[in-house]
């Protein structure tokens, strides 16, 4: 079965283009402006929380934008045979149930099987294009420029071509998280149980074409359906956030992992007693977000205390530093200081049930990422110390007094997935 290829199909494109509609669309996209207008004033404030300490404790090293991790070439590793699995693991990833996944997919085959280069209604997209208002695009095909333009603005700020399918899947995780486009409700999506109630639900909320309900119930809902039998035994179903699951995802109890509590230490990077020791051409306090969490996890995982002056001193004097010239830590931070204090690593995929199950299993997570809260734009190193009795993350976070809020509240594993560097995820053990 071809299920990469893209077959023009009843519903792709006929969407529906009345006045209220427009109006709706038009109001998503104004939302889209003022949400992203909304992240600088938020950020500066941020910036100046920190530059007070800085000046108040005479360190005069300080870049709030300097706490950087080496990437490659901004994509998104996915993990699959074909372009369904890839999806379905994608979502799964972010913390939905195989069934919920199935659900979108089950409506991504009946808009562009799957294909992210899919135009309405049926060619392929050429190399370099641009989406054209009024024209289906992609594998959710968007049709108006309302919901084109920011997928060109992230293709952009990315460095992903616009035809790319990490892209895409990215851009419609946005969308779904803060319920734009066509205003998904979450909460009602991810109370669903079954694949056909998620392609429902997605159709209603996300995808609106023209098809009527019985349709989307027969053809979506059948694909959805389809798509759940064929990998409910490959795919680990992220189920642990709706129903009860095996022992096998959660590690049988459900309760809180072994780092949740008080006694976890939190090293902050900016101390006075370190932050201006060097690490590299910089300072431990600028850019030693990676060799402070890994300090953390070693003081944990050994017993021992052990500083980010000795893992920073270690790391940069064994090829910690990033090999571009910029301050910061490049992606081999586990590896290196790992070794040297007797850590094995394990690299892991940015599934919340595989993180969880390592969490639980006695793991900490070592991982970057770039974008909002706890993770920086320009990058910064985490530890994920826990998983709570109801599904929440537990960080360690090294980034002054911002980072001491941050590790001493419970956080959506959902937030902190979607900006991970996903293939800079590593469980650490002794």
């Amino acid at each position: 079965m071809a299920l990469n290829n893209y077959h023009g199909k009843a519903g792709t494109g006929q969407r529906r283009d009345n006045n209220m509609k427009i109006r709706r669309i038009a109001a998503g996209f104004i939302a889209f402006i003022f949400t992203v207008s909304a992240v600088i004033p938020t950020f500066s404030s941020q910036v100046l929380a920190q530059s007070a300490f800085y000046n108040t404790n005479e360190i005069m090293f300080f870049d709030p934008y300097s706490c950087t991790v080496g990437e490659g070439e901004g994509t998104t590793d996915l993990v699959g045979n074909d372009n369904l699995e890839k999806i379905l693991r994608y979502y799964v990833g972010k913390g939905l149930t195989l069934a919920q996944a199935s659900g979108i997919a089950g409506n991504y085959q009946q808009e562009s099987g799957f294909n992210p280069s899919a135009v309405q209604p049926s060619s392929v997209a050429p190399e370099g294009y641009m989406p054209i208002d009024g024209i289906g695009f992609g594998i959710a095909q968007w049709t108006w420029t309302s919901r084109q333009g920011p997928l060109v603005e992230l293709s952009q700020s990315s460095n992903r071509p616009v035809t790319d399918l990490s892209l895409q899947l990215d851009y419609s995780w946005y969308e779904m998280e803060n319920q734009k486009g066509q205003s998904m409700d979450m909460a009602e999506f991810k109370a669903t149980t079954t694949p056909e109630d998620a392609a429902y639900i997605f159709h209603r909320d996300y995808e609106v074409s023209n098809d009527s309900e019985a349709d989307v119930k027969a053809v979506r809902g059948g694909n959805a359906i389809n798509i759940y039998e064929q990998f409910k035994t490959v795919i680990p179903d992220n189920a642990s956030q709706a129903n009860d699951v095996d022992e096998a995802i959660c590690t049988g109890d459900g309760k809180a992992s072994a780092y949740v509590g008080d006694d976890f230490v939190i090293y902050n990077q900016n101390d006075p007693k370190w932050a201006a020791r060097p690490y590299g051409n910089s300072t431990i306090g600028a850019a030693g977000c990676g060799p402070a969490a890994m300090a953390m996890i070693i003081t944990a995982l050994t017993g021992s205390a052990v500083t980010p002056i000795e893992t920073a001193e270690y790391g940069a004097a064994n090829g910690t530093l990033r090999d571009d010239g910029e301050k910061g830590s490049d992606t081999d931070v586990h590896s290196v200081i790992g070794d040297r204090w007797g850590l094995k690593s394990t690299q892991l995929t940015p599934d919340v049930a595989k993180i969880n199950k390592a969490l639980r299993d006695g793991a900490l997570i070592v991982v970057s990422g770039r974008g909002s809260a706890p993770f920086i734009p320009d990058g910064h190193y985490i530890v994920i110390r826990g998983v709570t009795d109801d599904g929440n993350w537990m960080i360690g976070d090294s980034n002054g007094d911002l980072g001491t809020t941050y590790s001493a509240q419970e956080w959506d594993p959902g937030s902190i997935v979607i900006n991970m560097d996903t293939n800079n995820i590593w469980a650490m053990t002794k």
